[in-house]
């Protein structure tokens, strides 16, 4: 057995009785070889369980058939709300799978400080060393020196959920959220009779470049609906215990005589949960007293006492679209920029109900 760990291709070639150029043809499964003389050749790679030189196929310009998957951490957020929050990980699935089907592998790589200079310099080694053909990130900022870094020097790049309407880089794939999902929520609370509502979310504007407090306030000027001081609240990371400290820090501040908003809408089903911890622990009760309403519809919102009404959005497709995407740029790169924008579509469940007068 010793003697097959150096086994090369030459060795290959004189075993088989051909050329080295007919070994290198069949291991990249190139037409025009005699039937025969590939299953000779196969036979004896299986027998010496020989494999390609990967620097050397890469430094003759060869592609890794690999596709990078970067996704960010955010360290803020609590262990047990990740393990609430199954979307990233049904994503990633989609992600493998699409590339997999595709006859790509994916390099999937957590990054924990996206401004940290060891892992920039390890992303970037990974396509300056063409490990990978493209990338495809997820949960960065929307503005990210790093993306546009990459994108400027030509690589393939697939981003989830960014908003640069001034970037038309055609190998710039980007499919994203419609947040005007915000604006349907209050408009279902109101046919609800709700009249005090409430957002909690984060400032997305770094994050997707798109300011959801703004779409919120215009939703409730719609219906001639008020803003108070505390219409919006925002909590420090889309998260369940920094949204219930922020609500908690709410009702530790408001006036006696101030009453409470009878729903509230929140940035994500995650900073839904810490509302409602935080609603609990003060006795109130939903839907009866507050009425909830979430986005994104992860997995556990269904079960979560109560049911959670939510914003759903088709993460699966969203997925797909965008490994296929990038799979294709990196086949033959595209002429015009591809973006995609996913509406969402309230899932009504019995976190929300009609306001009792």
């Amino acid at each position: 057995m010793s003697g097959r760990k150096n086994i090369d291709a030459a060795k290959i070639a004189q075993l088989a009785g051909v050329s080295r150029a007919t070994v290198s043809r069949v291991v990249n499964n190139y037409a025009f070889v005699k039937p025969a003389t590939r299953k000779r050749v196969l036979e004896v790679i299986e027998c010496y369980a020989y494999s390609p030189n990967f620097s050397a196929q890469i430094l003759a310009g060869k592609r890794s058939k690999t596709i990078g998957l970067f996704h960010l951490m955010d360290e803020r957020i609590e262990p047990h709300s990740r393990l609430e929050d199954t979307h990233i990980n049904f994503m990633t699935e989609q992600i493998i799978n699409t590339a997999t089907l595709g006859g790509s592998y994916t390099l999937v790589y957590q990054v924990c400080d996206v401004n940290g200079p060891n892992e920039k310099k390890k992303i970037r080694n990974m396509f300056n060393q063409k490990r990978i053909d493209a990338g495809i990130f997820v949960g960065f900022p929307n503005s990210c020196e790093l993306i546009e870094e990459l994108i400027a020097r030509g690589f393939v790049i697939g981003v989830f959920n960014q908003h640069l309407p001034d970037k038309t880089d055609p190998n710039r794939i980007v499919v994203r959220l419609d947040y005007s999902g915000i604006a349907t929520s209050v408009d279902y609370a109101v046919s609800l009779g709700h009249e005090r509502i409430m957002f909690i979310g984060i400032d997305m504007l770094n994050l997707v470049g798109l300011d959801v407090f703004h779409i919120f306030s215009e939703a409730m000027a719609k219906h001639g609906l008020p803003l108070h001081p505390d219409s919006i609240l925002c909590a420090q990371a889309l998260a369940r215990t920094p949204a219930a400290e922020t609500f908690s820090a709410f009702m530790k501040t408001r006036a006696p005589d101030q009453p409470l908003p009878t729903c509230i809408i929140c940035g994500n089903d995650i900073i839904a949960f810490g509302v409602i911890d935080a609603l609990r622990n003060y006795g109130l009760d939903l839907p009866r007293d507050v009425a909830i309403i979430g986005s994104d519809d992860i997995l556990v919102s269904q079960y979560f006492t109560p049911p959670l009404t939510s914003m759903r959005y088709d993460f699966d497709d969203m997925m797909k679209t965008l490994t296929l995407k990038v799979l294709e740029c990196v086949e033959k790169p595209l002429t015009t920029q591809f973006i995609k924008t996913y509406s969402g579509e309230i899932v009504i469940r019995e976190s929300c109900r009609t306001r009792l007068q």
